[in-house]
């Protein structure tokens, strides 16, 4: 696709859309709530030639880049796939039948290279920062987004400076150590990391790969949408967890290509998920705000936690826009979440993944998911990258016992044993 121009969701202000453009200059006083710029295409639509058989058929072996005619890259770049896309869209009827919906499915972005969603989001910052002719990118990131960067960075020829506050696990970064990045923590606030960021970028001539401050990463969560409209019948509702919302601004504007393609008449309803302890979209939402309110940055879900959603006026149209809702879960309820998608889906997530299922569990309760409702949650990072403490999943210890039927017998619980 050859974008047209960018365009500031603040000020409105028109750029060239260069391969290293980043956010808006004349509306970049508050880091944490910047003017975003978002891609505008050109007059004439790409993608037009496109079938219904060219998504439901998809080039596999080609990642992403099966879709490559609706996505922000120069004709011809180079196109480095590690797997990416392409993820399952499961059927969980277990877990179906404990909430009462019938038709709920999990789109498992876990099985993405890296192990999560971001891998739909770095081959297109990584493509772009080709075209730019960078040797170096830096990230600021919780984790999943540094690994995914480094990864296909490291693909490239590419080189990764990361950024992670001083409380990010080993576990976060370990994918980002070992492909080559040189990871660094950084004390201060998160707005402090993400000034660091764009000062250094400007300072030594890094790329910066940090969504949304690239304006061009968001783009790779479209083909979420496109898989979704090739693999099942229309959802009447997508749950979301949203940090900086990339994530569901990349799926709306799938949904939106659809629209102008004629295959579809509307997206779905997006819900959007956030902790208590980090909602700043949330309580935007249940002001009828356009622009996320800052707050505290308090829970386990790393992944989604943030002081502001830079993101917000783009994320906030598309709960908007689509009917949509905004709903803030506990901590409790992400660690709920957790076990109940390990034990009744067979998935072991991060608390981040587990958002949707915590928000659906939220929006049944209320009524504004009904039974009738065709829902899929977006899964999107694997437990394997951020390990809940067992203190906050209040789970036993492990018996030691020696190898007697007796004992066995007499440390396991009943329902386990009477099976016959």
């Amino acid at each position: 696709m050859n974008p047209d121009h960018l365009k500031c969701v603040v000020c409105g202000r028109e750029f060239p859309a260069a391969p290293d453009a980043t956010v808006c200059p004349h509306c970049s006083g508050d880091v944490n709530r910047p003017g975003i710029l978002d891609l505008v295409y050109a007059q004439d639509f790409p993608g037009s030639d496109l079938r219904v058989e060219d998504f439901r058929s998809p080039d596999r072996k080609a990642g992403l880049w099966a879709f490559e005619k609706l996505l922000p890259v120069q004709t011809g770049a180079p196109r480095i796939s590690l797997g990416e896309g392409h993820t399952p869209l499961v059927s969980v009827p277990a877990l179906a039948g404990r909430l009462g919906l019938p038709s709920l499915h999990l789109k498992n972005e876990c099985q993405s290279p890296t192990g999560s969603l971001k891998d739909r989001v770095a081959p297109i910052v990584v493509a772009k920062a080709l075209e730019a002719e960078a040797r170096v990118m830096i990230v600021i990131s919780s984790g999943n987004m540094a690994n995914a960067v480094t990864a296909f960075g490291a693909a490239n020829g590419l080189k990764t400076v990361v950024i992670v506050s001083p409380d990010a696990t080993p576990d976060r970064v370990l994918h980002s150590a070992v492909s080559g990045a040189m990871v660094l923590r950084v004390r201060g606030s998160s707005a402090d990391r993400i000034n660091l960021c764009l000062e250094a970028a400007r300072e030594f001539g890094w790329y910066t790969a940090t969504s949304p401050y690239n304006p061009y990463g968001s783009h790779g969560a479209k083909t979420i949408a496109y898989e979704l409209f090739a693999q099942a019948k229309p959802f009447d509702w997508i749950v979301f967890p949203v940090g900086f919302g990339c994530n569901i601004v990349g799926v709306w504007k799938g949904f939106k290509d659809l629209e102008k393609l004629g295959f579809i008449e509307q997206p779905p309803r997006f819900a959007a998920v956030q902790p208590e302890g980090s909602p700043s979209v949330v309580r935007a939402f249940e002001r009828g705000l356009n622009e996320a309110v800052p707050g505290p940055q308090d829970t386990i879900a790393g992944g989604i936690s943030q002081v502001a959603t830079p993101n917000s006026r783009l994320v906030l149209n598309a709960l908007y826009s689509t009917n949509g809702t905004a709903v803030a879960v506990s901590d409790r309820e992400l660690t709920d979440s957790v076990l109940m998608l390990a034990g009744r889906a067979g998935l072991f997530v991060e608390p981040a993944g587990a958002a949707a299922l915590a928000g659906l569990k939220r929006l049944v309760q209320s009524g504004t998911i009904k039974e009738t409702d065709r829902v899929c949650l977006l899964i999107t990072g694997s437990g394997f990258k951020e390990p809940i403490p067992f203190k906050y999943l209040n789970m036993p210890t492990f018996p030691e016992i020696d190898p007697s039927v007796d004992r066995l017998g007499e440390v396991l619980p009943p329902e386990v044993l009477k099976t016959r």
